[in-house]
């Protein structure tokens, strides 16, 4: 019986795992379809950018700029650092690289408002909760903005979810086979208790 509800138990945490899979593959994909790459930024007046994206140019000022960081890594190849920054605006966010061709412009807005080059810029009284709202690609269209945060909802999702039924697989929670040898001490206390009962008899 407590084999059967183990299998049991494997089985459905093991389809769990895979459906979970299946939504994660689904999540990232859509997201990669979804997802708009920047071409160029170009600067046309002091403070006013135009970034130059798949589906069109956004004009970007300062003051749409809300948090900015900042990751510094090393190529696998040649090893110079390169310099990761995520620029959260409330078109969206955009994703430059060192390496890109408009690097230099990207790091003139960011220099423009972060002047001390710190990891993490955000504007005061901000919080994260505020921010998260425009954690989309850049030049997303309007109407995709609520399916992107969906498969984000998603993704996540499945994660915890394919995690804490791995974690039942690995770790199973057998109580009737505990209960069993529980029983069974129990029952051998009698016997060593007549064992000590003739040891005294002999004694005397």
């Amino acid at each position: 019986m407590t084999l059967k509800r183990g299998t049991s138990l494997e089985i459905l945490m093991g389809r769990i795992i895979y459906l979970c899979l299946g939504l994660l593959a689904v999540s990232v994909l859509g997201l990669k379809l979804m997802d708009t790459d920047v071409n160029n930024i170009e600067l046309v007046d002091r403070g006013l950018y135009t970034v130059i994206t798949e589906k069109g140019p956004v004009n970007i000022a300062l003051d749409d700029v809300l948090r900015i960081e900042r990751t510094f890594t090393k190529a696998a190849v040649t090893g110079n650092p390169v310099e990761l920054d995520k620029i959260y605006t409330k078109q969206g966010f955009i994703y430059t690289s060192s390496t890109d061709p408009f690097s230099q412009k990207a790091h003139e807005l960011i220099n423009s408002l972060d002047y001390y080059g710190l990891k993490v810029w955000q504007r005061p009284n901000l919080s994260l909760e505020a921010i998260g709202k425009y954690g989309y690609a850049i030049g997303t269209p309007a109407n995709l903005v609520p399916i992107v945060f969906f498969l984000l909802d998603l993704q996540s999702l499945s994660l915890t979810i394919g995690a804490l039924s791995l974690f039942v697989l690995i770790f199973p929670r057998r109580v009737t086979p505990g209960k069993k040898i529980y029983q069974r001490t129990r029952s051998l206390e009698p016997e060593f208790k007549s064992g000590d009962e003739k040891l005294e008899v002999l004694a005397k």
